[in-house]
């Protein structure tokens, strides 16, 4: 059974990458702003405090979303394994979803700052997305580096973290990564 963490700087492609790794191992990808914004639609107290959050563009909080990717963990299509993309972020995460879920292989792709930013920007220019901004790209870069590399630091102690080299083509990136999990 694969529980597959996706780490890396915003702009690495670990949503397109993960959705190749799914279609390769035959397991679902699970995006934590996918499951976020599917909550929101539905009913009851999770999906409005989910609605309640969004709707004013902040982040949810780590209580929340550890609720609604355990919601989601709990279904059958989990069973045999998943990929997960966006969670967790920090410490407080990862706290709680070792509390419930241990990963067993964390991924890692890794592209130079300057790249990750060279992406987002385009990404913004070509989606026409108002969050990426020179402004919030750097604040996003940062915030990776402060709250998210110390978490892959603690994976690495447990010797499940595989990295691998964010630059090339999708496919060539695609190909490095299926190579891990292929016995």
């Amino acid at each position: 059974m694969h529980r597959i963490l996706i780490l890396g700087p915003q702009g690495c492609g670990k949503g397109t990458q993960a959705a190749k790794l799914s279609e390769f191992l035959g397991i679902p990808y699970l995006s934590m702003g996918h499951l976020l914004r599917e909550e929101a639609k539905g009913e009851g107290e999770l999906a409005q405090q989910v609605r309640s959050v969004v709707e004013t563009g902040n982040l949810v909080s780590d209580v929340i979303a550890e609720a609604v990717l355990r919601k989601r963990l709990m279904q059958p299509d989990v069973a045999d394994g998943y990929i997960l993309d966006g969670f967790p972020r920090n410490f407080e995460q990862m706290r709680a979803f070792s509390g419930f879920e241990q990963p067993t292989a964390v991924i890692v792709i890794d592209i130079p700052r300057r790249e990750s930013r060279a992406r987002l920007e385009k990404r913004a220019v070509l989606e026409g997305r108002t969050d990426d901004t020179p402004e919030v790209i750097e604040k996003r870069l940062t915030i990776y580096s402060t709250d998210t590399v110390p978490i892959i630091e603690e994976y690495r102690k447990q010797g499940i973290v595989r990295e691998v080299d964010g630059m090339g083509t999708i496919d060539e990136v695609a190909e490095r990564i299926q190579k891990l999990f292929v016995l």
